[in-house]
């Protein structure tokens, strides 16, 4: 999902990616990656938790965090 909202070769995606690494991680394409995890877990993040969700790492830390696809 990442790679795809990205644009970027699912090669390129590994566990030290983040915002700060990868250019193509906009203010506007982290809003879509963030729309389409909600979507695709079923979860809700808080404005606070969007802010956070900048890497692989924390990314995957809290769709765990919110149980198995309950919010």
């Amino acid at each position: 999902m990442l790679a795809q909202v990205l644009d970027v070769p699912p090669a390129k995606i590994g566990p030290d990616v983040s915002a700060e690494s990868t250019p193509a991680w906009t203010s506007l394409n982290h809003l879509m990656l963030v729309s389409q995890l909600e979507s695709e877990f079923g979860v809700f993040f808080t404005n606070q938790q969007i802010r956070e969700l900048t890497s692989l790492d924390r990314i995957v830390a809290a769709i765990a965090g919110h149980g198995a696809g309950g919010a």
